[in-house]
């Protein structure tokens, strides 16, 4: 087997990896250029073998454990462990925080306004 074929796992053998190292997965602080704000994910290797190569879908990385806010795509794999994610710099001033709009919302339905 090379180094690029996974050897397979069941499924009750990811959700064990996933539940005893997600919490050991190490986020940079985010970094930015004029136009992405940046940050790297470090995945404990025992995760790297749920994780296909090259760059992957949220749906993916998200099924590994990695908890960011709304609006990170990654772009890149540094090593089969570091992932490295973007999203555009002004993503949080387009996009209000999901717990904001709801806020807003059930304000508005308490004083009777309808969307």
């Amino acid at each position: 087997m090379s180094k690029y074929q996974q050897k397979p796992y069941t499924s009750e053998e990811k959700r064990k990896a996933i539940e005893t190292y997600s919490e050991k997965i190490q986020y940079s602080p985010r970094y930015s250029n004029e136009d992405w704000e940046y940050r790297h994910v470090i995945i404990p290797k025992q995760l790297v073998r749920f994780v296909p190569p090259g760059v992957c879908p949220e749906d993916v990385w998200r099924g590994i454990g990695i908890r960011q806010s709304p609006g990170w795509e990654m772009y890149m794999r540094h090593d089969p462990h570091v992932l490295l994610f973007r999203r555009p710099k002004d993503y949080d001033a387009v996009h209000q925080p999901f717990s904001q709009v709801m806020g807003a919302r059930s304000v508005n339905l308490a004083a009777g306004v309808k969307k």
